[in-house]
Order: structure tokens, then sequence, then C-alpha cells
């Protein structure tokens, strides 16, 4: 059963990235490509291209870079390939589709077993935890540092 973690698609769409966004910026969770609603493995062609093809919209779609947070799988089952996407909770959030910015458009959060746009009060809210958190706020413990 689909769920605030599990996304089963019978096919690669348009609306892909949104669904990443939407795991990057709750819990995570799984994609599965070449499945059913009811979990019920189709299949895809071409399982190793559509793979590199899902990897690089990942990259190229979506801000902050999710790199390191996802991994793309080929799997078998009784002779069928079908890909599993493997999303981790985002610790840069909000994450969000690059050609629509911090928009509505833009970041999806998990609602159950559905990708929602996220509101204006969630994106700033999640947007300030991460600007105080962000790597160039921390003090380093060493300070006599020198260049040479």
């Amino acid at each position: 059963m689909e769920s605030i973690t599990t996304e089963y698609k019978r096919e690669l769409t348009d609306k892909f990235e949104k669904e990443v966004v939407a795991f990057l910026n709750t819990l995570g969770g799984n994609i599965f490509i070449g499945l059913d609603d009811d979990g019920t493995v189709t299949g895809v062609q071409y399982s190793d291209k559509l793979s590199l093809a899902i990897i690089d919209r990942i990259k190229t779609n979506i801000q902050p870079s999710p790199l390191g947070l996802f991994n793309v799988e080929v799997k078998q089952d009784n002779g069928k390939s079908y890909i599993l996407i493997i999303v981790a909770q985002g610790l840069e959030k909000p994450y969000f589709l690059k050609k629509y910015g911090m928009s509505t458009k833009g970041c999806y959060t998990r609602i159950g077993s559905q990708s929602s746009p996220m509101t204006q009060t969630m994106r700033t809210e999640l947007f300030s935890r991460r600007v105080t958190h962000t790597l160039s706020k921390v003090v380093s413990p060493n300070q006599q540092l020198t260049f040479t």
C-alpha cells in the first residue's frame, strides 16, 4: 500500500520530481517505478537507461542539491524489471523544483499517501531553520588558523 513513505508509479511521468521533493521535505521514503497502485509489478523497459535518466532528473531539477540523499536501484521480479528510488529526509529544507523556486508550485510535502503543495508558512518556517543551521554559521573550535 502507498503511504507517507511509499509511492508506486506505473511509469516515469513529468510529476516525478514533485514526489522526490515531497519525500526530501518530509520523512524520506521509497518510490517504485514499474508498479501499479496496489504494488503489482508491471515492469519497465530499458531499466538501466531509465535509471540513469532518473538520476539526471533529480540532480538537475531539484534544489538545494539532493546529492547523497537518494539512491536508484534496478530490481527484478518474475522476469520484470522495476526501479526503486530510495530518498532520505533532507537536511536543507525546503527542497523545491528548480523551475518554480521556493513557491507553492515548487515546494511539496507528504500528507498521507499524497504529495501536497506547502503553504507559505511551512516554507518560511523550514527555511528559517535551515539558515540558522548552515555550515557557514558554525564556529571553528580552532581559532588559531594561519595561511601560508
